[in-house]
């Protein structure tokens, strides 16, 4: 019901005689507000599979990518101590659940732990059929990050990308900047995220380091390190429609900004996801996130004090934790749960 502002006698007649007895009190009244805004990609909480690759939790890819799951997660070798290829496994041997496919209906019939290029397959297969699927983030952990000496670097990742896809599945930085913009962080800042809903249908690749790079003392140009490079390359060169992934920040949650260091000057634009376990979140003020319209990911959600089960926990006990992290600030809510009940789960982000 609209709130009627207070109208002084003299005031009311002058009203009447100038707009005659079309003129209602409605007219007084304070204009209605604008409906709010929908929730863009980063502000629409969904839950997501750690290691959705795991046979023993889903027989298929296929079935993780219709759990309702807004994503999922891959863990990428590449050119593994010169295997010349690209592997999905927890270990540097190819041991995950897909399929080498051609067409949808050949899907959970094939033999499984093929290659990268054919789990990317599945993802294109299950997107051509359905088309209209929610937004689906992959988050890439790249195992031993990029061999750009051995021809495994970011460019031809790139291009692998595009050839299994498909170019309009995915959105990519040049989509979020679209032509406005001089690098993700300002378009992130100017709230230039589409809304989840018009995001129907693509595919948001997000990439990160993984654990063999982080502690191998060889290697200290990490993943997120090289991929903002070549990004920052690319947009000097006015070629950064050629890039499809955003680099993510692992760990370092802080109140502030945590792009410092190697994180920080002509790379620090590049960064608009920022990934860590949940418990970190949790300890910090996330205002900075929140304002920024930065795309986060709380990892091991089942962790939070009081845990609740890592793999099978009860739908309320899911909904509970996903709030609570919506609340926090989180984009993605990331277990190893596998109920399509808890993985369908979605909430607005920031709202209690």
């Amino acid at each position: 019901m609209k709130r009627l502002v207070p109208v002084s006698a003299a005031l009311l007649a002058l009203m009447l005689l100038a707009g005659g007895a079309g003129w209602t009190a409605a007219a007084a009244s304070e204009p209605a507000s604008e409906p709010a805004a929908p929730p863009s990609l980063v502000d629409h909480t969904v839950v997501g599979i750690h290691n959705a690759y795991d046979s023993a939790r889903f027989p298929y890819l296929l079935d993780a990518l219709e759990s309702g799951a807004g994503m999922i997660e891959l863990d990428v070798w590449q050119n593994f101590l010169g295997s010349r290829r690209y592997i999905v496994g927890h270990d540097a041997f190819p041991h995950n659940n897909c399929e080498s496919a051609s067409r949808y209906e050949q899907l959970r019939r094939q033999r499984r732990s093929q290659s990268l290029q054919s789990c990317l397959d599945d993802i294109r297969l299950w997107h051509l059929h359905s088309p209209d699927h929610a937004p689906l983030v992959i988050k890439l952990e790249m195992k031993n990050g990029f061999d750009n000496r051995g021809g495994f670097g970011p460019d031809e990742f790139d291009r692998l990308l595009v050839q299994r896809l498909g170019r309009p599945a995915i959105f990519a930085p040049a989509d979020l900047l679209a032509g406005r913009y001089p690098d993700a962080d300002a378009a992130a800042r100017a709230g230039a995220w589409p809304s989840w809903e018009a995001l129907r249908g693509r595919i948001i690749i997000v990439l990160q380091r993984g654990t063999f790079e982080s502690s191998n003392p060889l290697d200290r140009y990490h993943t997120e390190l090289e991929y903002a490079d070549h990004l920052d390359a690319l947009a000097r060169a006015g070629r950064v429609g050629e890039a499809m992934m955003f680099p993510t920040v692992l760990g370092n949650v802080q109140a502030g900004d945590p792009r410092t260091g190697p994180h920080g000057g002509a790379r620090k634009p590049w960064y608009v996801s920022f990934d860590s376990d949940a418990v970190n979140w949790l300890a910090v003020d996330t205002s900075f996130y929140l304002t920024g319209h930065y795309l986060v990911t709380m990892t091991a959600a089942h962790a939070v004090a009081p845990a609740i089960p890592a793999l099978t926990p009860a739908v309320e006990q899911a909904a509970a934790r996903v709030g609570l992290l919506a609340k926090a600030g989180a984009s993605v809510v990331s277990s190893d749960w596998t109920s399509p009940a808890v993985l369908g789960l979605s909430s607005e982000r920031g709202q209690p």
